[in-house]
């Protein structure tokens, strides 16, 4: 008997699986999902086995599954396997570098089941009596920030990270296991157990640094989102307006009063709107940012900053903002947009709307409007993707690809001027085929797809 295994390891070798020959003791111990050790270039690892009953390879000498240490559950592996087709990753780096294997095997079904959304000034009022409440945070100064808040409200915290350092969550772990409140970063979601006991509560989950950038931008919140599909649990997400290509629903919307003063610069064409703002601050010693190329280019008498955060920003420019497209929101723009404005408002940096449309900001963000258009993006999403069950990687080629062999995965391709586009379409679902999507992987990796976010 032979199986093909991924090591549980930080290195994927290009989506390639190895063949290990089974000892005859074990061929009824071993299944997809097994965890084993073995020997791979002389040094010892653990693996897990993606597939069973392989033909023979066409080696010499195949090396045996030293022992098989035990079996993940369907669900574990099911989960594992969303999350890395979620993210072109494989199994067998993500049990390396974001589980606990000896934790994790331990992660069963929840007869509780609640996923809910609120405004981040929800937070305390949400605080269970009935539970323990685990707290997540994107980064070390929210943290800190989120515990001063919840100790100002009385809340008693049992931890909080302080440092951030692994052995400060591991002495924490291997010394407290009977809390009621602590405060913990995203990356450490996963050392803790979902039970019908506790209470997740994800704050601030727009915030970028819930991404970690050295797996392919994996996000804490759409891994947690996946793990309550599988496995239940209770959990709380608070944000200023869900991402709808990982929620498949919008449950609150705080609409934002915006307090700064806004210019508005009104043309019937692109020519008269620069006329209008050059005569506007003809007088004004300003310097400004915008994401807006066009008006970089044609406004060169300015030195733009290139981040809105830089210190010397004090005026931002926003050329025709769109937060739709036939009448559909784009969600993640306007979760944008409000962190902009909330940030221009926050450091007093003034509003210049320049449009060749007769557009008001603060009627834009009406909830009025923003609702029928975020039920036309869940719309479209459901449809299309991407969503939390569909998910695409965009990539572009100076030649064609062959895609005959993963045609039900690989569309295109889309001629765009001298590169051809290709779209990577896969659906999560029990029946996903996981090892053949690894070969598309291993396929199409040379071409660096990108995940798409928009629709």
């Amino acid at each position: 008997m032979f199986v093909n295994v991924e090591l549980i390891y930080n290195n994927t070798y290009k989506f390639i699986q190895f063949s290990y020959k089974v000892p005859k003791k074990y061929e009824k111990k071993i299944h997809i999902g097994s965890i084993v050790e073995l020997m791979f270039r002389n040094k010892k690892y653990k693996a897990v086995v993606v597939d069973i009953n392989v033909k023979k390879p066409n080696t010499v000498n195949i090396n045996e599954i030293h022992k098989v240490l035990f079996r993940l559950t369907d669900e574990q592996f099911t989960f594992l396997t969303y999350l890395s087709v979620s993210n072109f990753l494989n199994i067998g780096i993500l049990l390396s570098e974001i589980f606990n294997v000896e934790m994790f095997k331990l992660q069963n079904k929840n007869n509780s089941r609640s996923i809910d959304q609120f405004m981040q000034s929800d937070i305390v009022k949400n605080i269970s009596n009935k539970h323990k409440n685990i707290f997540i945070t994107p980064t070390l100064e929210i943290c800190n920030k989120l515990s001063n808040e919840l100790i100002d409200n009385e809340v008693d915290l049992d931890f909080y990270q302080k440092t951030g350092g692994k052995e400060e969550i591991n002495d924490f772990l291997n010394s407290n296991n009977n809390f009621k409140n602590i405060v913990i970063l995203s990356n450490n979601f996963n050392y803790f157990k979902i039970s019908n006991d506790v209470e997740f509560h994800f704050y601030d989950t727009n915030n970028i640094s819930y991404k970690l950038p050295k797996l392919n931008g994996i996000n804490i919140i759409e891994l947690a989102i996946l793990k309550h599909k599988i496995f239940g649990g209770n959990f709380k997400f608070y944000n200023i307006f869900p991402a709808l290509d990982m929620f498949d629903s919008y449950e609150h919307y705080e609409e934002i009063n915006i307090k700064n003063d806004i210019t508005y610069i009104y043309g019937n064409n692109f020519e008269e709107c620069i006329n209008i703002l050059k005569n506007k601050f003809i007088n004004n010693k300003i310097t400004p940012y915008t994401n807006s190329e066009i008006l970089k280019n044609k406004l060169n008498e300015y030195t733009f900053t290139e981040n809105l955060h830089n210190k010397e920003t004090d005026v931002y420019f926003l050329f025709n903002p769109k937060l739709s497209i036939k009448n559909t929101l784009n969600s993640l723009r306007l979760i944008s947009l409000i962190k902009e404005l909330q940030y221009c408002e926050y450091k007093d940096i003034k509003l210049v709307l320049i449009s060749t449309n007769d557009q008001d900001l603060q009627e834009m963000l009406k909830l009025s409007n923003i609702s029928i258009l975020a039920n036309n993006e869940l719309k479209e999403r459901s449809t299309y993707g991407p969503d939390i069950n569909t998910k695409i990687f965009s990539i572009s080629s100076d030649n064609e690809i062959d895609t005959e062999e993963y045609k039900e995965y690989l569309l295109g391709p889309r001629k765009v001027k001298d590169s051809f586009e290709y779209e990577i379409r896969l659906i999560l679902s029990k029946n996903i085929n996981y090892n053949k999507i690894m070969d598309l992987f291993s396929y199409t990796h040379i071409y660096n797809p990108t995940k798409s976010r928009n629709i």
